[in-house]
């Protein structure tokens, strides 16, 4: 099927987008058999065509929506576990540490910017 592949690719955008989307109506409405469904879709693709001009990343966005679902099925069960008490969460050891580490992920990048701003023209200086 490679070769089938390869040629699709030579199919011109402007009729694969719409052919694209009247197959993923059909398929939307197959499921449940409503509109709210097919404005959902709509929604979603131009939400989605709006990240896209703002350069926002895809894979994160269709990870979290792929994993989200798991993710609240687990944290409902732990809470569950521990009679809703959020303290579970943090308790472990190993929970501390990959917390610490998603912090340190979400804070290096702004901090490191900030500090190669701050040095950038301090170095500007000395060469003139």
């Amino acid at each position: 099927l490679v070769g089938l592949f390869t040629r699709m690719l030579t199919i011109p955008l402007w009729f694969l987008v719409p052919a694209i989307a009247a197959v993923s109506a059909v398929g939307v409405y197959a499921v449940h058999s409503t509109t709210f469904d097919l404005l959902l879709m709509v929604g979603l693709g131009v939400f989605g065509y709006i990240l896209r001009k703002m350069h926002f990343p895809m894979s994160p966005l269709i990870l979290g929506f792929v994993l989200g679902e798991m993710l609240e099925q687990n944290l409902r069960r732990a809470l569950s576990i521990s009679n809703g008490e959020f303290g579970i969460l943090w308790s472990s050891s190993i929970a501390q540490t990959l917390l610490v580490l998603a912090v340190a992920v979400l804070a290096l990048p702004p901090l490191l910017r900030l500090i190669r701003k701050r040095r950038q023209p301090a170095t500007e200086a000395k060469a003139e």
